[in-house]
């Protein structure tokens, strides 16, 4: 499944866990209280999405 935005959003990391599993966590979450560490996918729109390569780990 794509990630959506986040696949090219600056604030986001691809996480894989050690059985395989992909999630993608977003880093406004460590500044916005609520925020979604783990949002759920696709994301189709974001107030927050900045179009770059991903922080790290994709």
């Amino acid at each position: 499944m794509s990630p959506g935005l986040c696949e090219r959003c600056v604030h986001a990391r691809k996480i894989v866990s050690g059985k395989g599993s992909v999630f993608w966590r977003c880093a406004v979450s460590e500044r916005i209280n609520g925020w979604p560490k783990y949002p759920p996918l696709p994301v189709l729109r974001c107030p927050h999405h900045e179009r770059g390569a991903p922080v790290a780990g994709s």
